[in-house]
């Protein structure tokens, strides 16, 4: 690549769908195919014990952007649009960069997942712009009454609501994606056929994973296990009990997971939407909540009014109708773990009982055997002590040999410097005596001492002494 060409974007894997709907899974399976999580990562709990897969600074951070818009995570109407004017938005545009930063520095594939996302799509498609990550949108898709079914076990409420969240998050996560790189998959697909869905994700977007399906496959089939889904819609239920609000986008997005999206579909997305606005005063009153709708007009009129208490009505009743199947069905589940935790109980006590008397068998065994303990540690010291003592003894007679050794070391010096001496003096000696010797050759073997040896002879006579007779 020339010096000069500029480097490829770095991308993000933003993750969109309504809670509930998989989006951990999909996320998990996505760092699985060697995409980077985040670094805080919002632990796992009983709802999701996997783990969601989703940093907590981001979290914390789309909660914060909502309440400034007087709005929450559950809640259904539309994000006011004076968000986007606010002077808060700088200030939680620079949150954004610090987050993306501490989260996932320099990585350059990213899944970025948090469903509150669908709901703020216009500040995060800025932000991420502006960190240089290339957002790469993959909705996934589940049936609204699995969602509604999932959050009823999770937070209690009515399936209605648990419907409406789910149909103001998946139109405001198709709109805001429009001409973006996306993609739709389906929960249900995921967990039967991984790797298809994980081929549509990289076909559709141009995605080239890290990690081969074959080399991610244990971990993911081990991650992936049926137990990840509780709840599973009834297709002879799904049709026409449905109101045409939540069949129609149901149908719409099932079918784009499954063979693609069609241009055509999106102008009934919007026309539903725009029901939805407008129906937001009613449906406040239904729900109990008095709040007023952004820019959402009131109907009037005395048939309007009509209407509108006969709507409330139905609402009602359905409400309450759903409400008390729910108690029912949660007097029964609860009546069936009161069953199983007795029985769970009874069987704990059993085996504690059991460990007791074990563990109060060997305290006593313990018990028995601790004077034969204190005695042998006391004989233990008592050796120790004596070890201790004689090593102090050897220790002295140790410096007192090491000191002897020093001295005669010292005498064996001088000894070896009279040696030398010695031996010098000795050579000296030697050469004297080779020398007497050969003089003494020399006068032996000399004329004058042949000649005068008869005078010699007679000396000798003269100074023998002389015998008496």
């Amino acid at each position: 690549m020339p010096l000069d060409q500029a480097s490829p974007p770095r991308i993000a894997l933003v993750v969109l769908g309504m809670h509930r709907s998989g989006t951990s899974a999909l996320a998990g399976v996505l760092g699985h195919m060697g995409c980077d999580l985040p670094q805080d990562l919002m632990p796992g709990n009983e709802a999701n014990p996997r783990g969601h897969f989703e940093s907590l600074k981001v979290y914390y951070l789309n909660d914060a952007i909502l309440a400034s818009a007087g709005s929450a995570w559950d809640d259904w109407a539309p994000v006011s649009p004076d968000l986007y004017r606010s002077p808060r938005l700088a200030e939680f545009r620079l949150r954004a960069a610090e987050v993306l930063a501490q989260e996932f520095g320099d990585s350059s594939l990213i899944v970025l997942k948090d469903p509150r996302i669908c709901r703020l799509l216009p500040f995060w498609t800025e932000a991420l712009a502006e960190a240089g990550f290339r957002p790469l949108y993959v909705c996934t898709h589940r049936a609204a009454d699995e969602v509604a079914a999932s959050l009823t076990r999770r937070e209690g409420w009515p399936a209605s609501r648990g419907r409406l969240l789910w149909l103001r998050h998946v139109l405001e996560a198709e709109a805001g994606t429009r001409g973006q790189p996306r993609v739709f998959v389906s929960y249900e697909a995921l967990l039967s056929d991984w790797r298809a869905t994980v081929a549509r994700i990289a076909g559709g977007l141009g995605l080239q994973f890290p990690r081969t399906p074959e080399a991610a496959a244990p971990a993911i089939l081990d991650f992936l296990a049926d137990d990840l889904r509780h709840f599973r819609s009834d297709g002879q239920r799904a049709g026409p009990e449905l109101p045409d609000w939540i069949r129609r986008p149901q149908e719409i997005l099932g079918r784009w997971a499954a063979s693609g999206e069609r241009p055509e579909d999106r102008a009934e997305l919007d026309a539903i939407e725009a029901e939805l606005d407008r129906a937001l005063p009613m449906l406040r009153m239904i729900a109990g909540d008095a709040a007023p709708a952004q820019g959402a007009p009131v109907p009037s009129g005395p048939s309007a009014e009509e209407g509108a208490r006969r709507a409330a009505d139905r609402a009602a009743q359905a409400m309450l109708e759903e409400e008390l199947a729910l108690l029912r069905r949660a007097q029964a589940d609860a009546e069936a773990r009161l069953r199983h935790a007795s029985a769970h109980l009874e069987a704990m006590t059993r085996r504690l009982s059991g460990e007791m008397e074990a563990t109060l068998s060997a305290e006593l065994s313990a018990r028995a055997r601790l004077p034969e303990v204190e005695a042998a540690r006391a004989a233990l010291q008592r050796e120790v002590a004596d070890l201790r003592e004689s090593l102090r003894h050897k220790g002295y007679h140790v410096a007192e040999l090491e000191r002897h050794a020093g001295q005669l070391a010292e005498r064996v010096v001088v000894l070896e410097r009279q040696q030398g001496e010695l031996e010098r003096q000795l050579s000296e000696a030697t050469l004297q005596i080779a020398e007497l010797e050969a003089r003494h050759a020399a006068i032996m073997a000399s004329t004058s001492w042949k000649v005068t040896r008869p005078m010699r002879s007679a000396i000798q006579m003269f100074h023998r002494p002389k015998q008496t007779s």
